[in-house]
């Protein structure tokens, strides 16, 4: 993902998708994710559209920033872009070559084209610039009758994705040109699951490999057609169909061809293929599945941000950890320094070790399941934080312990230590053996306005959940009410939101946000 970096500039390779900064706060562009995952700090000194990917320059001071106008101002940099077009420069009067000088915006503007030759259905193309002016290439490229594949704006054809890329960015403060490889999307035509595999490949690019050895390699409805995930953990996958009614053998046959790919492409040894049940506990947490290739380990350990998670693809409904709370631990392991924590339905304590590791002064893990606890406390061991007891273990129902603790607080008054960071993922129905039934939608505000009083001044509680039949809008409503700052967080580059679906999770920072 870095192609190079000094003291003064840090050249990234874009992933198409991915906005070059966030248009809110809550977002993660390409600038706040670096700072994240990263902790580089840089300046936007030229921009790609979030659907254009490829090479992108940021400063890391602001003395670079500085210069780097200065650069464009001066023509001193080159940008070569590559595109795709249904239509054919020589069949429209144009030939191999031209140029563009519209002016755009009240400002000069420049574009070389070539044409290269014919690629899968279209044609690729060169354009070479200076100074870009806001969709310079997009435009002039539409003002020439060559409209690039998926520009819909500018009257492309609708696409997949837009079919522009920048392969290539001469700075002169960098001695040698920075080049990205053409996406293989922009390849020979293709069947529509490897070109739709390619996508989901170009969508992440290798950021979060930069991070973690774990990720959703294709999320729900990413593939037109096909109702399934694949996660890749470390050497294994994990598939999940979810459409009601057929069995996990029908689902594997059916994900062959893109188990395939994805085997090859993350060095994946096998994996498991598994049938989403809405009702998992009333079936038994394990209702169908199967394996494919080599059969995973019963327990392993991927990493992430250098902390081990334990995994378990064949014994238990959920895995162990949540890929879609990757930005969010990470957040959380930022904010937690010198704060007193609370796991609420901490499932197997992921964000209570990011806290810790983070500094923590404690985190206090609650949750219902044993077992699940009891894998909390192996990762604090694995990760070398079980020493010190900053690790706390409560079994129990959450719903009680924050009834506990408002109580606490009443009775000891002034001298009540009140929690600094609360963090709630709750189910969105659980069924417990002693008959007791958990409802977020019925719960959602009795845990919210229980969290908000428990917190300190300048606390910070984070909110997250997966009802995609739930009320979006009334969910955040009641956590406005109970809390001054309420920040929807953006879904991390893994979990993309397409027009035809829904947002996998919302998750919701409320206080102070950094």
């Amino acid at each position: 993902m870095i192609l190079y970096q000094d003291e003064h500039w840090l050249v990234v390779d874009k992933p198409v998708g991915m906005a070059t900064h966030a248009p809110r706060p809550g977002e993660l562009g390409a600038v706040e994710w670096l700072e994240l995952h990263l902790g580089l700090k840089t300046h936007v000194v030229s921009r790609l559209d979030r659907e254009t990917s490829g090479v992108l320059l940021l400063a890391r001071d602001a003395a670079a920033s500085a210069r780097a106008q200065r650069i464009h101002e001066e023509g001193g940099a080159r940008k070569v872009y590559e595109f795709l077009s249904d239509r054919d420069s020589e069949a429209a009067g144009l030939g191999s070559a031209w140029v563009r000088d519209d002016v755009l915006d009240g400002k000069a503007a420049r574009t070389e084209f070539r044409r290269l030759g014919p690629a899968g259905k279209g044609w690729l193309y060169r354009a070479e610039i200076a100074r870009g002016r806001t969709h310079q290439v997009r435009r002039h490229a539409a003002a020439s009758g060559v409209t690039i594949l998926g520009d819909v704006e500018h009257g492309g054809a609708a696409w997949l994705r837009l079919c522009l890329h920048c392969a290539e960015v001469r700075w002169p403060e960098i001695p040698a040109p920075l080049r990205s490889p053409r996406p293989d999307s922009f390849g020979a035509a293709v069947s529509p699951i490897v070109l739709g595999y390619a996508l989901c490949c170009e969508r992440r690019g290798d950021w979060i490999a930069a991070v973690s050895d774990a990720h959703r390699a294709v999320h729900r409805d990413e593939l037109g057609g096909v109702p399934a995930s694949t996660d890749v953990y470390g050497a294994w996958f994990d598939a999940v169909w979810y459409r009601e009614g057929a069995t996990a053998a029908e689902a594997a046959a059916e994900l062959a061809p893109l188990l395939e790919m994805v085997a090859k492409s993350h060095g994946c040894r096998g994996g498991v293929v598994r049938v989403h049940r809405r009702n998992p506990h009333g079936e038994g947490l394990i209702a169908d599945l199967v394996t494919v290739g080599e059969t995973p380990p019963g327990k392993f350990t991927v990493s992430e941000h250098g902390l081990r998670y334990e995994i378990n693809l064949t014994k238990t409904q959920h895995t162990g950890l949540f890929l879609d709370q990757r930005d969010t631990r990470r957040r959380v392991a930022l904010a937690a320094a010198g704060r007193r924590c609370a796991n609420l339905f901490a499932y197997t304590c992921s964000f209570s070790v990011a806290a810790v590791a983070g500094g923590a002064e404690v985190a206090v893990s609650v949750d219902t399941a044993k077992a699940c606890l009891a894998t909390g406390k192996v990762k604090f061991e694995v990760n070398g934080l079980a020493a010190g007891g900053r690790g706390k273990f409560v079994q129990g129902d959450a719903r009680g312990w924050l009834q506990r603790q408002l109580r606490k607080r009443e009775n000891e008054g002034a001298g009540y230590r009140a929690w600094d960071l609360v963090v709630c993922d709750p189910p969105v129905f659980a069924s417990a053996r002693d008959g007791g039934v958990f409802s977020m939608e019925k719960e959602w505000a009795g845990m919210v306005r229980g969290a908000a009083a428990l917190l300190a001044p300048g606390g910070i509680a984070v909110f997250a959940n997966n009802h995609r039949g739930g009320d979006q809008d009334k969910y955040h409503m009641v956590l406005q009410e109970a809390f001054c700052e309420v920040v929807e967080l953006g879904v991390p580059a893994d979990f993309p939101v397409s027009a035809r679906s829904k947002v996998h999770a919302c998750t919701y920072w409320c206080g102070p946000f950094c």
